[in-house]
């Protein structure tokens, strides 16, 4: 694509891909960007990162915006933050090129086969979710991220709670099927307060995948929450190497067994575990699940970060 704005395109080689890269880690010590910037062609090399879609605006062979748009095993399109040269706004209107940069990860995105394209801003960054808005992407919510100090204590100074001999965490084997997995997993979306918006046409093995994707998947830590032999719903944690976190990346509770502390108790279990014990953990939550964040504040999460989520669903 090329007019007035420039050239809009994939970055060509390594080069144009590290200078990208370069201009988008938001670091002022040039030796922490190139350590980022190594860090992401690490997990290049490993598969866990495409670059196929890194997108540059580039004039008389200057990159002067870029913007990476990753295409998901579960069908939805991740947007990273776009980055704009310095001396960008000499050259050109710079909500021009970031309207350009988008609308082409939005096509590249569609024929990828995606069914949705997705990102997170900051909460008071209203100049980036505008641009998100006015090229069709809305927001449907705030996520709240809340964290987990890495300690042994317990908190709001109520006593650790027993292990309950009602409720078990059976961990992934080869006895637990993905399709009994993931139609537990439909059954804690019904009725689910956790961005509702995104849950109605996902399928189970859509779902799996998505949880799949989120940090290093290892199934001895994904459970399946079982409150007298009977499954009463899921929690999934990864481990993010480069964070040196865990992130519980999903809590589900099917209807009847809601409201009954299943989903405190499990947690609490799940805390117990070797490798969780002194670690930090993190999660995200939709600022209106109100039952969450008050669960999980009772546990010792703090929110750390409030950002908006805009999600344009395909078709």
């Amino acid at each position: 694509m090329q007019d007035n704005l420039g050239e809009i395109r994939p970055a060509r080689n390594h080069q144009e891909q590290e200078e990208a890269l370069f201009l988008m880690i938001q670091e002022n010590d040039q030796d922490i960007k190139r350590q980022e910037v190594e860090k992401i062609f690490a997990s290049v090399q490993n598969g866990q990162l495409d670059l196929k879609h890194l997108l540059v605006a580039t004039k008389r062979q200057k990159i002067l915006a870029t913007r990476l748009m990753v295409a998901q095993e579960d069908k939805t399109a991740i947007l990273w933050p776009a980055a704009v040269d310095e001396e960008t706004e000499s050259f050109q209107s710079l909500d021009s090129i970031q309207d350009a940069l988008l609308e082409q990860s939005i096509l590249l995105a569609k024929k990828e086969g995606c069914v949705q394209i997705q990102t997170t801003v900051e909460q008071n960054d209203s100049i980036t979710s505008a641009l998100y808005e006015r090229n069709g992407i809305p927001a449907i919510g705030e996520l709240y991220f809340m964290q987990r100090p890495a300690s042994p204590e317990c908190y709001d100074e109520k006593p650790c709670a027993a292990a309950s001999e009602s409720l078990k965490l059976a961990p992934l084997s080869q006895e637990i099927s993905d399709e009994f997995l993931g139609e537990l997993v439909l059954k804690t979306y019904i009725d689910s307060a956790d961005f509702p918006e995104l849950q109605h046409d996902r399928t189970a093995a859509r779902s799996l995948q998505t949880h799949r994707l989120q940090g290093e998947y290892n199934p001895e830590h994904w459970f399946v929450i079982e409150q007298n032999k009977s499954a009463a719903g899921v929690l999934f944690f990864s481990w993010h190497p480069d964070l040196k976190q865990w992130e519980l990346t999903y809590l589900g509770i099917i209807p009847e067994h809601r409201g009954k502390g299943t989903a405190g108790k499990a947690i609490e279990q799940s805390f117990e575990h070797p490798s969780r014990k002194n670690s930090s953990v993190f999660l995200g939550v939709d600022s209106r699940n109100h039952y969450a964040i008050r669960l999980y504040e009772s546990l010792g999460f703090i929110v750390v970060s409030r950002q908006t989520v805009h999600v344009l669903q395909f078709g």
